[in-house]
């Protein structure tokens, strides 16, 4: 794929992870309901399956910007785009199996929005952390729901795109598949 055609699938991308977010096709994580799985994530893993990490690191930045200068919170948006940006960076890590690259994305998301859940409870808004204890019950079972949110949400986002992807790749003929 030429570099005109990566920029453009990205742009294409990152508005329709916009539109998702806009649209808010999301769906509350039961154990924590304000924790969303959310679809945005989706056409921004296809870029990044199409185009490389560049590419979908480039369309996640541009969805943030994107909820930024609609007024979402900076601060939620800024842990989103953390959640996406690691997930990526595990997804190209330099693996053969598929599935080894899907446990080190997940591991990878789970640990930086570990690190990011702790500052958001602990620094910023201290406030939050006694409205999730009445979810959770304690801090180790919200840092285990919350990681199992994040492994969860990195197996439907990278599954979905990457079926998205092998399904449109066959059907366009490129030879260039990612494995």
């Amino acid at each position: 794929m030429r570099r005109t055609q990566k920029l453009a699938l990205t742009g294409v991308m990152a508005a329709l992870a916009l539109g998702f977010s806009i649209l808010r096709l999301e769906m509350p994580y039961p154990i924590l309901p304000y924790l969303k799985l959310d679809a945005a994530e989706i056409p921004v893993t296809i870029a990044f399956f199409f185009c490389g990490l560049k590419y979908g690191v480039a369309a996640e930045v541009i969805h943030y910007l994107g909820l930024v200068l609609r007024g979402s919170n900076p601060v939620n948006a800024a842990m989103k785009l953390l959640a996406v940006v690691s997930m990526l960076v595990g997804l190209a890590a330099p693996l053969r199996s598929a599935a080894l690259k899907m446990l080190c994305a997940a591991a990878l998301r789970s640990a930086a929005m570990t690190v990011m859940n702790y500052l958001y409870l602990f620094v910023f808004f201290p406030d939050f952390l006694s409205f999730a204890l009445k979810y959770a019950g304690s801090v180790e079972a919200l840092y285990a729901y919350t990681a199992t949110f994040n492994v969860l949400h990195t197996v439907l986002s990278a599954g979905l795109a990457w079926a998205t992807y092998r399904a449109v790749a066959r059907r366009l003929n490129l030879a260039s598949s990612r494995a």
